[in-house]
């Protein structure tokens, strides 16, 4: 590259030497300056604001939009004393390249153009527009007025008036002008045909002079340049995803292509065609095309300078403005000139304050050191940079499991409310609380455990703008309370099931072990035994219940005899605290059809209190289900199936007993299992489970919270233990 210095004078001095090596269409490399040629610091320079653009540049001084990424506003701003003048919205339609001719500055509203003076403040030429009218652009003294959809073009000056202007063919729409030469406008409009064209007007004859179809030329991009003997245009091919600058020397048949890129902003300096691509800090890959291109049309040979580019624009004296960026020297608006032995360089004309290769311009917004996922299901995680081409990832680390989440970004978040960036552009992700895979599917997502993380973040520039990734690291930790349903502790209710061989596993979590086939019950029933984390009870076939004390981690610790005798019941459901107490209880139905209530203690020795009756009848169910608060009291509720497939709930009252029972819905006779797991779908509310033996297929059914519509009926199938065949669920 170029040295680039501090200034805002045009100066030959200002540009080292190029290391000429001219070989035909190669490149000429730039020497990097050196200690004694660097600038001292960034003193001298104007001050912008970030992503500032100069749209136009006169001699006193020159347009820019203060805000690259959603247009901004707009101000002039003098080189001499840095005073920025805003443009007022209310005062243009179309305030950009097309507006700007030495210090003159076109104004467009709905019913006039006005042209102001920005060295002195004064308006000048005021033109009333006709019919439905707007601003075409301006070039030499002249305003370019069109009416929308025709290519009717009228030129205004304060010498001639209005007069048509000429050569346009009929039925061409899109007209739009801006400067060229002291003698001569660029033009660009769209044929009746569709074609795009492009070429020149001569200002005293008002009328075309150059006309080129530019088939490849993207409606969009009025990227044109002219000098006294050729006219260039960009173009882009969507077949071959190339694009090109095209130099057509004027009068006469000779053509040149250059490769350029697909949005290349075209100029010349001098007799150098200077082009540049799209505005790197935006882009994922990077590209040569992306530096400011000086190119000799008549060797090929180009000088590059600068490592982005937002925009050029051409000033009076014939030097260009350029807004980009010089790694090593910042980003703001340079003066590119010639010196005297035609070697192009860069001045540093005004300072945006960011640097030119990826940085974080802001502090960042970390996760805090806990992070209570009960009382919040979502934290923000933020970094703010200067670029929005980056490749971004964050990556968290469960330190007891090693289980990940990866999160890879490319490309950047939306802006603010008003669609600027205050604080930089935002890279970031709310995380909900996940990790990768599971069980069921690999690809997929599972609750992420409770405890300690460590997170780590890396941001690269995609366009290679800064070798060295920007990193960040740190650590949280999760924390939620214990669910009853949840044995791997991460918050999200669990569902058991045992195959035919014996091993009994986690939907999301996988196998916990085998053996488990001595059990003809497996019953998931909440903390009853003083852990913090859930338990299960298992019925063996003498009749014999054991306790198996959730360790958290997905498994149990060993076994533990409650006692015999409870071959004695139909039923068995536990999950639901039915006394008050803060502990889930556990009800069984014996085959009389007594309903008994067994009370938990918290103790792992003695689980339950001796058992109360608290009801009978009960033989006319063949499946009970503890669900917890499903209805909207505090107390936990009790589901029973009926032989007939209808549902009942029985509202718990917080003492052990129940309401009446209401009726729920028919049909639920199909379902090979009911499972009260908890609040499956995350809505703070608790759900059902249901197991369809026909198509191996798990359903849930949402619960409302509503105290006689307990459960919206309309199931929705999950992806748990889908396919797969299993004897036993809890």
């Amino acid at each position: 590259m170029l040295p680039v210095r501090l200034t805002r004078r045009r100066t030959a001095a200002s540009v080292a030497t190029v290391l000429a090596v001219t070989l035909g269409a190669g490149v000429l490399a730039a020497p990097s300056a050196g200690a004694a040629d660097a600038p001292s610091a960034r003193d001298g320079a104007l001050k912008v604001a970030p992503y500032t653009s100069a749209l136009g540049a006169g001699s006193t001084g020159f347009l820019v939009t203060l805000n690259n990424h959603t247009g901004g506003d707009q101000a002039w701003i003098r080189y001499d004393t840095g005073k920025q003048t805003p443009i007022s919205e209310a005062e243009y339609f179309y305030t950009d390249e097309r507006n700007v001719v030495g210090d003159d500055l076109l104004l467009c509203t709905s019913s006039e153009a006005t042209v102001r003076n920005m060295g002195t403040g004064a308006d000048g030429l005021t033109v009333p527009l006709e019919g439905n009218e707007h601003c075409a652009g301006m070039a030499g003294s002249s305003v370019f007025l069109t009416a929308w959809g025709t290519g009717k073009l009228r030129a205004y000056d304060a010498v001639h008036g209005s007069r048509a202007v000429t050569g346009i063919p009929a039925g061409a729409t899109d007209v739009r002008v801006k400067p060229g030469t002291a003698t001569h406008a660029l033009l660009a409009y769209k044929a009746a045909d569709g074609v795009q064209h492009r070429g020149s007007l001569d200002l005293a004859e008002a009328a075309v002079e150059d006309d080129y179809a530019a088939p490849l030329a993207p409606e969009w991009n009025f990227s044109v340049a002219l000098s006294d003997t050729r006219i260039a245009w960009s173009e882009y091919d969507p077949a071959t995803k190339k694009g090109s600058v095209v130099v057509q020397t004027r009068g006469t048949a000779e053509r040149k292509v250059f490769p350029a890129g697909e949005y290349a902003h075209v100029a010349f300096l001098g007799d150098r065609l200077v082009h540049a691509d799209r505005n790197a800090t935006t882009q994922l890959t990077p590209s040569p095309l992306h530096a400011l291109n000086v190119v000799d049309p008549e060797t090929g040979a180009t000088t590059r300078l600068l490592d982005h580019v937002r925009g050029i624009v051409p000033t009076p004296e014939g030097d260009l403005l350029v807004s980009g960026g010089e790694i090593g020297t910042g980003d703001g608006v340079f003066r590119v000139s010639l010196a005297a032995d035609g070697t192009p360089g860069a001045a540093f004309l005004a300072d945006s304050g960011y640097p030119a290769e990826l940085a974080e311009v802001s502090e960042p917004e970390l996760p805090p050191a806990t992070l209570d996922f009960d009382e919040r299901d979502y934290t923000s995680f933020t970094q703010y940079f200067n670029h929005s081409g980056v490749k971004f990832r964050y990556t968290f680390t469960h330190v007891r499991t090693g289980r990940t989440y990866t999160v890879v970004q490319n490309g950047h978040a939306s802006a603010g409310e008003d669609g600027s960036y205050p604080k930089g552009i935002p890279m970031g992700w709310g995380w909900t609380g996940e990790l990768d895979g599971n069980a069921s599917d690999p690809k997929g997502t599972t609750a992420a455990f409770n405890g300690a993380y460590t997170w780590t973040s890396t941001a690269e520039s995609g366009a290679g703008l800064g070798t060295t990734p920007i990193k960040r690291s740190g650590s949280f930790t999760l924390t939620r309370t214990a669910k009853p349903h949840d044995f791997d502790d991460n918050g999200s209710p669990d569902l058991l099931a045992r195959d035919a061989s014996g091993v009994l596993r986690t939907h999301d979590s996988g196998a916990i072990g085998g053996g488990w086939q001595i059990y003809d019950r497996i019953e998931a029933t909440g903390n009853i035994a003083g852990s913090v984390h859930a338990d299960i009870v298992a019925r063996d076939k003498a009749g014999v219940l054991w306790l198996y004390q959730g360790n958290g981690t997905g498994g149990f610790t060993g076994r533990v005899q409650v006692g015999g005798g409870w071959q004695t019941y139909d039923q068995i459901s536990g999950g639901s605290d039915y006394t008050g107490d803060g502990r889930p209880d556990l009800v069984a139905s014996d085959k009389t059809g007594v309903l008994w209530m067994y009370r938990s203690t918290g103790s792992a020795t003695k689980p339950f209190e001796t058992r109360k009756k608290i009801g009978s009848g009960w033989q006319v169910y063949n499946q009970l289900v503890g669900t917890g608060n499903i209805a909207g009291a505090a107390a936990g509720d009790l589901l029973a199936r009926d032989k007939d497939g209808v549902l009942w709930m029985y509202l718990g009252k917080g003492d052990g007993t129940f309401t009446g029972r209401t009726r729920i819905g028919a049909g639920f006779g199909r379902y090979g299992e009911l499972v009260g797991a908890g609040d499956v779908d995350g809505d703070k509310k608790n759900d059902l489970l249901a197991v369809d033996p026909a198509t191996r297929t798990t359903y849930v059914f949402k619960g409302t919270g509503q105290r006689y519509t307990p459960l919206n009926l309309t199931r929705a199938a999950v992806p748990a233990f889908k396919g797969g065949t299993y004897n036993l669920f809890g």
